[in-house]
């Protein structure tokens, strides 16, 4: 495989902003339906997949649910979206099917990889994207305690989503309002319809039961390469594995956020729609044009800071079940409860749920600030390389003379209580010295990285992480 290139100084600063988007399995798919016009709409309508008799689970506490009239509520009142990414093979190439097994080989083709709630808010124009660890132990309305991944058993054909849907509702607390499915074939075509993703990472990634295999520095991810990457749990610092899958599936959709909201690709969504729509499934409710207006208007939000990313509180566990240990893991309590209670009330989150336990922080969660300190572009690039890394950079590059003291050479900053987001910033770039930053300095960023003229960034390592 060739080497990747190292960050070089050069090129412009992209046009970063949040909006809705979906877990790393389904992330484009919200954002090309929205940027939809409707004659494209009306044109690719019949190609949309359908999950059969989906109902929002709160509506049918009472009763046997009954598909309700659409009311386009969404374009009104905050609105909850779940996302489901599955195992599933197929649709995958023999090769590839040798590379990543078949549906037997995994036990069936009915188990949710990834599970993510989104949750928006109209009036705020923000999304809340809420990750559930695949092997958390709750309830399924029906059926009894088990790993949340289970509740998918019968797939989208046989009811599967509805009971995700139910056992999200029943844990959280919120309605759910739209769901929308993709397997790996279809992650595969989404991103190879985006045309790939540029994404940056610091060390060498190598996974043989993903197919994962790339060098440290910023790179070009086709659908393969993307699908890899997001699966993959079995890297050297992964203490819990899915939990930095999580992680990764959170930073690659940021990256993902940012190389759509670029002018040049905003202007090319419609052309991409037949293609992606081909990728998904969703509710009968997500092909009618009211709701389809709602996301659209969302896209008006660009240009803030409102993509927010969370996962449920858990620590890892483990039972015995007829005999037989079983790894799990559990929510946290009281911060579970407390998370749900205020996505559902609309209130600041904190802290909560923003990391999860022993894995470091996903670098969608970092707001990252790159300070030019006439460095004669090198921190553009810089800037770039964080971009492309799936940070938070929405604040944009800024000039030195921003901040409100003076700081000497090229360095890390961080805010008070955010030095192990500032390690993971400089896994980037590791010859740069992490510094607390005086009190009440850094008010709008976690981090804060200053580029004078006599930095040189260092070329890509080629050995693995130091863990710990």
């Amino acid at each position: 495989m060739a080497n990747a290139p190292s960050p070089q100084p050069g090129g412009h600063p992209r046009l970063r902003r949040s909006l809705i988007a979906a877990t790393a399995s389904v992330s484009a798919i919200i954002m090309v339906i929205g940027a939809v016009s409707f004659v494209a709409y009306f044109w690719t309508r019949s190609q949309i997949r359908v999950i059969p008799s989906f109902t929002d689970p709160s509506a049918s506490a009472n009763g046997p649910p009954t598909p309700a009239p659409y009311t386009g509520k969404c374009a009104e009142k905050s609105c909850n979206y779940l996302l489901l990414g599955s195992d599933s093979r197929a649709g995958l190439s023999k090769s590839e099917q040798v590379a990543f097994g078949t549906n037997a080989d995994i036990g069936g083709s009915n188990r949710s990889d990834t599970i993510m709630l989104i949750h928006t808010v109209p009036d705020e124009q923000k999304a809340i994207f809420l990750s559930f660890p695949r092997d958390l132990w709750t309830n399924i309305p029906g059926v009894g305690e088990g790993k949340i991944n289970s509740a998918f058993e019968g797939g989208i054909q046989h009811g599967g989503s509805q009971k995700v849907a139910a056992t999200v509702h029943e844990l959280t607390g919120m309605p759910i309002d739209h769901v929308m499915y993709v397997d790996l074939a279809g992650f595969q075509g989404l991103v190879d319809a985006l045309g790939g993703v540029e994404m940056c990472v610091p060390f060498p990634m190598q996974d043989v039961l993903t197919g994962l295999d790339i060098q440290a520095g910023c790179q070009h991810f086709d659908g393969t390469t993307a699908l890899a990457y997001v699966r993959t749990r079995h890297q050297p610092c992964d203490t819990i594995p899915d939990f930095a899958r999580i992680s990764r599936q959170q930073q690659f959709l940021r990256a993902v956020i940012a190389k759509l909201l670029q002018p040049a690709e905003l202007l090319r969504l419609p052309t991409l729609v037949p293609a992606l729509l081909h990728n998904l499934v969703v509710d009968q409710g997500l092909r009618n044009p009211a709701e389809l207006a709602y996301l659209v208007g969302q896209l008006k939000a660009v240009g803030t800071d409102a993509a927010d990313f969370r996962a449920v509180p858990t620590i890892p566990d483990g039972i015995y079940v007829n005999g037989t240990f079983l790894s799990i893991v559990r929510a946290i309590q009281p911060a579970a409860d407390q998370l749900f209670a205020k996505i559902r009330n609309e209130q600041p989150l904190g802290n909560l749920g923003l990391q999860l336990a022993d894995t470091p922080p996903s670098p969608a969660n970092i707001r990252v600030g790159v300070y030019d300190k006439r460095s004669q572009g090198t921190a553009v690039a810089v800037e770039q390389t964080y971009t492309d890394g799936g940070f938070n950079t929405a604040v944009g590059l800024r000039d030195a003379s921003q901040l409100a003291s003076p700081v000497k050479g090229s360095v890390i900053l961080y805010a008070n209580g955010q030095e192990a987001m500032a390690k993971v910033v400089q896994d980037y770039y590791p010859n740069l010295e992490i510094v607390a930053a005086p009190h009440g300095l850094l008010t709008d960023v976690d981090v804060a990285v200053v580029i004078t003229s006599k930095y040189t960034p260092p070329p890509p390592t080629t050995g693995p992480p130091v863990c710990g």
